[in-house]
């Protein structure tokens, strides 16, 4: 990315070299040195050392120190994300059907790992056994998104970046 916004730099550069007038007059001679209007590509120019510092996204390309940051924080993220992912991968969550009787196992990125049934359960035919099976999946995977986001949102907060929507 920083490639594409040098070539384009470059190119801005050349075609308003292209379009600058080749003559001057003895009396209009314009200092472009001196120009209030002049455009600095990646901001502003360092600061003069009596002057006070002043943080300014000027120039076509000023906020490029934004962008840095910005990237900064999403690698320190995506970082952050794998160690949560393999937290997630460990964390076991459970949820059970409205008897107790099935207990459901995932993991807290909502992957199933297991069901057990009861034995009192398996007698009641399988109807009932699919039925229960089923809410205690609901259940466990339940469970599982909201621990997972409950983390992902800390995650965030933690890095100071707004909290994605909920899918």
């Amino acid at each position: 990315m920083q490639l594409i916004l040098l070539l384009v730099a470059l190119i801005l550069v050349s075609v308003s070299h292209a379009f600058r007038p080749s003559f001057r007059s003895s009396s209009s001679i314009i200092s472009s040195s001196s120009s209030s209007t002049r455009l600095h590509l990646f901001g502003s120019p360092d600061p003069k050392k009596d002057s006070p510092a002043k943080k300014d996204a000027g120039g076509m390309f000023g906020g490029m120190g934004n962008l840095m940051e910005s990237m900064k924080k999403a690698q320190e993220i995506a970082k952050q994300a794998e160690v949560l992912n393999r937290e997630l991968m460990d964390t076991i969550v459970m949820g059970q059907d409205a008897s107790g009787a099935v207990v459901a196992t995932f993991n807290g990125l909502g992957a199933p790992i297991g069901i057990k049934v009861s034995d009192a359960k398996i007698a009641e035919g399988a109807e009932a056994v699919s039925l229960s099976c089923s809410q205690a999946m609901v259940d466990a995977y339940t469970k599982s998104q909201n621990a997972m986001m409950a983390k992902m949102q800390a995650m965030y907060a933690g890095a100071g970046v707004p909290i994605p929507p909920k899918a």
